[in-house]
């Protein structure tokens, strides 16, 4: 050893060393002692867990998904749920999605999820979530592949299919784009009859649901939303499902919005000196059977906006129409406008094909 080494000054300069080192030692050994003493009587798996989705998310804000994740079944629950992370998604908050204690999560959710993981994703804000504990949820959620996705890179201005050769795909954009329709139409015919088949009630509803997400929005922001499709292969039972989303300001607080030299300027005024109704979900039955529109121009309906894909399902070429939009949820085919507690800022249209609905051959 060289005598440089040897010299006080070196030798005090290495007790203080070894001094700090055994001071690190025995605060890390105190942490590990009483970590281990937090964690008597906690299971591996709650270990893992904690481990895996609650120690590297500290700083992230806990957003718990409703046990029941249907937009249909528990629409209050869900736009509970969507109201959260629109308030932490205008704070700019990093946000964690909850969903181990998820019991049960429908096809309609996923479009939900997938939506606002790239909304947040696309605005470069943190947001992260783990998986249900549920085998049959987190088959569904694995299926969509919502967790691969946590960890790509989005962009508002982008257009998204995600799911490829899955039974879930999920589809975004701004425009009204007939071609996608031709596509899912063809798939979805496939699945259902084995071969490929026209299905105009599907093409309707799609082409006005497009342009709807203009009609709805803000009128300061037209063009600038996405809209949002989920569509899901059921092969065994021959049936698909659609479950389209756009977050502008819902029917009727678009309707209530509507300037001057639009023919629906003014038009709930209008209505109500013709026909009595009491709320939303009133109004919303007048949207549907045409009423509201007769009422703005004077004539005939002919089958445009949401009472068009109305008159489809009427004509037996969609099913199990359902519809959310601010404070009501319609379930078409059951003849019910329902009043919910809470008010979702948007639109939400589900609706199925299956082999009992009509086709361009007229068949059943």
């Amino acid at each position: 050893m060289k005598k440089l080494y040897t010299t006080r000054k070196y030798s005090i300069i290495n007790l203080r060393h070894s001094k700090r080192s055994h001071r690190r030692q025995l605060a890390f050994k105190e942490y590990k002692r009483l970590k281990n003493k937090a964690e008597i009587g906690i299971i591996k798996q709650k270990r893992s867990y904690k481990k895996k989705f609650e120690e590297p998310f500290k700083n992230y804000i806990r957003i718990h998904a409703p046990e029941n994740f249907s937009f249909i079944e528990n629409s209050a629950g869900v736009i509970d749920f969507i109201s959260k992370l629109k308030n932490h998604f205008d704070k700019k908050k990093k946000v964690f999605v909850v969903l181990k204690n998820v019991k049960t999560i429908s096809y309609d959710a996923i479009v939900v999820l997938l939506s606002i993981m790239v909304r947040f994703k696309a605005t470069k804000i943190d947001f992260n979530g783990d998986f249900p504990e549920n085998e049959e949820a987190r088959r569904i959620l694995t299926e969509s592949k919502f967790l691969q996705y946590l960890y790509q890179s989005f962009r508002e201005e982008d257009r998204y299919q995600l799911g490829q050769n899955s039974s879930i795909v999920t589809h975004a954009w701004k425009d009204v784009d007939s071609e996608l329709g031709y596509e899912l139409i063809k798939n979805a015919s496939k699945t259902i009859w084995g071969e490929e088949r026209r299905c105009q009630g599907v093409q309707r509803t799609l082409i006005e649901l497009m342009l709807n997400t203009n009609n709805h929005a803000d009128d300061c922001k037209k063009g600038e939303k996405h809209w949002w499709l989920s569509v899901h292969h059921d092969k065994v039972n021959k049936k698909v499902s659609f479950a389209f989303i756009d977050f502008g300001v819902g029917v009727f607080t678009s309707l209530t919005n509507k300037r001057h030299g639009s023919k629906f300027f003014g038009i709930v005024d209008k209505l109500k000196e013709r026909v009595k109704f009491g709320n939303n979900a009133d109004l919303l039955r007048l949207i549907m059977d045409g009423t509201l529109h007769r009422t703005a121009t004077g004539k005939p309906y002919h089958g445009k906006g949401l009472p068009g894909i109305n008159k489809a399902r009427e004509r037996n070429q969609i099913s199990n129409l359902n519809i959310i939009t601010n404070d009501v949820h319609a379930s078409l085919d059951n003849n019910s406008f329902q009043i919910i507690s809470k008010s979702f800022s948007g639109t939400f249209v589900y609706w199925e094909l299956n082999n009992e609905n009509l086709n361009c051959y007229g068949e059943n």
